[in-house]
């Protein structure tokens, strides 16, 4: 079966002759509030939020070019690899996370060469699209895993490497390098060509990639060579150590919160309540993780677990997400409220998030209506046994942490030919 193949670019990046790096850096546009983006904006007239949150298309259209004319972004000259590396501290260690910034060519979920794991939604493929066809470039980067279990790829880590950045935000550092030389590079493609991406982050700028592939078609013909083929990501290892999947917890807003507690006892029993200052500590109170979630309200934190009768049904009904504690517990929400959670979006009566003391800020600022459902961590491979199934998990289901920061390099799609071996002569 043939595989995804992958080329080096040249990236177009922000001039540190010209700006300070850590103001016009952000996070990835799809978890920041709007208060959030006013603040990156705030940070810098050039800060990346006002490419990739325009107040319009057309503006960060003329942005971009402007930039560009006043040297602001710079080219690359020769074809490269992109090597991030991000180190965090997380349970009382430090974890060093290291990833590749490549081009791969796109394809049909349906080919099996690139696999989603989480539903979309069109109205913010939509949006993507629009941004790309006004501007032609992709500011920020898919998140694909790739299956690796001896480290093979990352064995020569800093090898004929150029630093470019350092970035550091909080307790994170984030740091970015270039390899141009073409011996390393064909080096790491060979390693990477058998190998298929699971998208962990981006599945949206994927869709929109394909379909901006299908846009340029009609305009320019059809053409295996040329840029529009491929998209820019950042791949991991999947057995990485320091690659965590944290989970999305929920902050669900009920007409009558006593009734939805009253319903919830007839599909869960309470297995243990616990002090609410244990709230942050709550994972290490999970132990059948499938069966279980947490529940916070404004008076108590519990782990509720799925009674069998109905656990069973699950099973019953899936053979492969039941795996997936929110699979599960949607099961049930919608049992209760008779609605999906794709419709309580909608509505407004849902707010995701992976920050515990961002559950408890949301359900005590509205503690008549609020509960807070709080799922456990499960392992990455899952990620890779449910795709590989050809299944979807719930949107939000995970959460790839940290994220790595918008405004690194840039890959600009001009409708040409992409051709490594032209490029390196």
């Amino acid at each position: 079966m043939p595989m995804p193949e992958c080329s080096p670019f040249c990236g177009w990046r922000y001039n540190p002759e010209k700006v300070e790096i850590e103001k016009i850096v952000a996070p990835p546009y799809d978890v920041v509030s709007e208060e959030e983006k006013l603040y990156y904006q705030n940070l810098s007239s050039y800060n990346v939020f006002h490419l990739e949150l325009p107040e319009s298309y057309s503006k960060a259209q003329k942005l971009v070019q402007k930039w560009i004319e006043e040297k602001i972004l710079i080219k690359d000259p020769y074809p490269s690899i992109y090597f991030y590396e991000l180190s965090f501290p997380f349970n009382q260690k430090t974890l060093n996370r290291k990833g590749i910034i490549l081009l791969v060519k796109i394809s049909p979920f349906n080919k099996g060469l690139i696999l989603p794991h989480e539903k979309t939604y069109s109205k913010v493929t939509s949006d993507r699209f629009k941004l790309l066809k006004h501007t032609y470039f992709q500011f920020s980067q898919i998140f694909g895993l790739y299956e690796d279990p001896y480290m093979e790829s990352l064995k020569d880590w800093g090898k004929g490497f150029t630093f470019l950045y350092e970035i550091k935000i909080k307790e994170e550092t984030h740091k970015l390098y270039k390899l141009d030389n073409p011996e390393l590079i064909k080096k790491l493609l060979i390693l990477l060509f058998p190998k298929k991406i699971y998208i962990a982050d981006g599945h949206h700028r994927y869709i929109t990639a394909l379909k901006f592939k299908s846009y340029l078609e009609k305009l320019l013909g059809k053409n295996e060579k040329k840029d529009y083929n491929f998209t820019v990501m950042y791949l991991c290892p999947l057995e990485d150590e320091n690659l965590l999947m944290l989970p999305t917890h929920r902050v669900f807003y009920v007409e009558n919160l006593q009734k939805f507690l009253s319903c919830l006892s007839n599909y869960t029993e309470v297995i243990k309540e616990l002090p609410l200052e244990e709230l942050t500590r709550v994972e290490l109170h999970f132990k059948e993780k499938s069966q279980e979630f947490g529940v916070y309200t404004q008076k108590s934190l519990k782990i509720f677990r799925i009674k069998p009768c109905f656990w069973e049904k699950i099973l019953q009904k899936e053979h492969i997400l039941w795996e997936v504690p929110l699979y599960n517990f949607l099961q049930i929400l919608k049992e209760i409220l008779k609605k999906s959670e794709e419709k309580l979006k909608e509505e407004g009566k849902v707010e995701f998030t992976s920050d515990l003391q961002k559950v408890k800020e949301l359900v005590d600022k509205n503690l008549t209506s609020a509960v807070g459902i709080i799922f456990p961590t499960i392992s990455p491979l899952i990620l890779k046994k449910i795709t590989q199934a050809n299944k979807l998990m719930p949107h939000k289901s995970t959460f790839f942490y940290p994220k790595i920061l918008t405004g690194m390099v840039f890959h600009q799609i001009k409708g040409e030919i992409l051709n490594y071996e032209e490029l390196q002569q």
